[in-house]
């Protein structure tokens, strides 16, 4: 995408929470304005102490904005922002931009794309993965769909927390559905190592040897790498991401499979094992400890 743009001195900013926080700090370090929104009060007390503006209600962030991020948790959540109390849809001015970094249903996007475009309201969807460090450290990776105008007219705000920009075509959704295909493997890898450290515990094998056997070889994987010592160690009340997190993610993967008419059965299995881990009374946890269905 061409970088030569103008760029955007005011941005909005929806959704104050693990992801947003780190957002927002590295926007104000690059040199742009946050205007931000969060249901929680500590969270927006936390952005002016930084140096960012509060927004209540959403809406307002229109009277400052032409382009806002939500980082909301999900398509409930982007709902009630854009067109319930919140309002914030009818009040953006014509030719406004909303960039929609959460992980939500791809068919969900693609019609948002279309009742913002009735609004002249344009969509860039544009999901992301890299977890609270990626998004502390600005190096998140963003899987980018919309219109390539568009898309060029905001990179200098998506570098600001992302150090890898990929373009997935011009239709809003694509990102999305990029995002599913990463969240099924995601998942996928950490119940498979819960699932092969709770056997060697079963088998009696030393903990901390087996994972640094693991991760020296081809069985290795980023999350065993991530998640394996919280996992030995059951430590889960430090939370990078919830057990809930994966619920909701993996349900979007079977949804978006059922609508391809594609068996996702590796999906299926881990999110049975995310969804027992819920309902075990887990679902705050961090998402390592779905190796508790093994071990308890």
């Amino acid at each position: 995408m061409n970088q030569a743009v103008q760029a955007v001195e005011s941005v909005g900013l929806v959704g104050l929470g693990v992801m947003g926080r780190g957002v927002a700090a590295n926007l104000l370090k690059k040199g742009f304005s946050v205007v931000g929104r969060d249901v929680n009060p500590e969270a927006l007390t936390w952005l002016e102490s930084i140096g960012g503006r509060a927004a209540s209600p959403a809406y307002s962030i229109a009277d400052h904005c032409d382009v806002v991020i939500s980082f909301v948790v999900n398509d409930k959540q982007t709902e009630d922002m854009l067109f319930g109390a919140e309002g914030l849809a009818a009040q953006l001015k014509p030719g406004s931009v909303l960039i929609t970094c959460s992980t939500m249903a791809p068919k969900y996007v693609r019609d948002l794309a279309q009742r913002l475009a009735a609004l002249k309201i344009h969509l860039v969807d544009a999901p992301v993965t890299g977890g609270k460090i990626g998004a502390s450290n600005g190096t998140l990776t963003i899987m980018v769909a919309g219109e390539p105008s568009i898309c060029d007219r905001v990179k200098p705000i998506l570098a600001t927390f992302g150090s890898k920009i990929f373009v997935l075509g011009t239709e809003q959704g694509m990102g999305s559905q990029m995002k599913v295909v990463n969240q099924l493997l995601c998942g996928v890898h950490i119940a498979a190592a819960g699932e092969a450290l709770a056997m060697a515990k079963r088998a009696g094998l030393p903990l901390d040897t087996t994972l640094e056997i693991l991760k020296s070889g081809a069985a290795s994987s980023w999350m065993l790498g991530d998640r394996g010592n919280r996992m030995i160690t059951e430590s889960f009340d430090d939370v990078t991401s919830a057990v809930d997190i994966f619920v909701k993610d993996l349900g979007l993967v079977l949804d978006a499979a059922r609508e391809q008419t594609f068996a996702a059965s590796m999906a299926h299995a881990a999110f049975l094992q995310f969804t027992a881990s819920s309902s075990h009374g887990l679902g705050r946890l961090d998402d390592a400890a779905v190796i508790k269905n093994y071990t308890d």
